[in-house]
């Protein structure tokens, strides 16, 4: 893998786990009786959760696709 692909797995994974802690915060806030807001920021929290676990999950898929096409004869 190159040191760009590397980079951007790893600020992916460093970003999912931000967005993981801020949307189990947001998910309590909501369930203590929170407002509109926390729900808003809970459901972006998620998304944003989501679109980097895939970004950083696709780039582990073409990574052994490629390593197998490599050992392949």
């Amino acid at each position: 893998m190159s040191r760009r692909t590397l980079v951007i797995l790893w600020s992916a994974v460093a970003a999912s786990v931000f967005l993981l802690g801020g949307v189990v915060s947001s998910f309590r806030w909501a369930l203590a009786g929170g407002r509109v807001a926390d729900l808003v920021v809970l459901v972006l929290g998620g998304l944003a959760l989501a679109g980097s676990l895939f970004v950083a999950g696709r780039i582990v898929l073409v990574a052994a696709r490629l390593g197998r096409r490599a050992r392949w004869p």
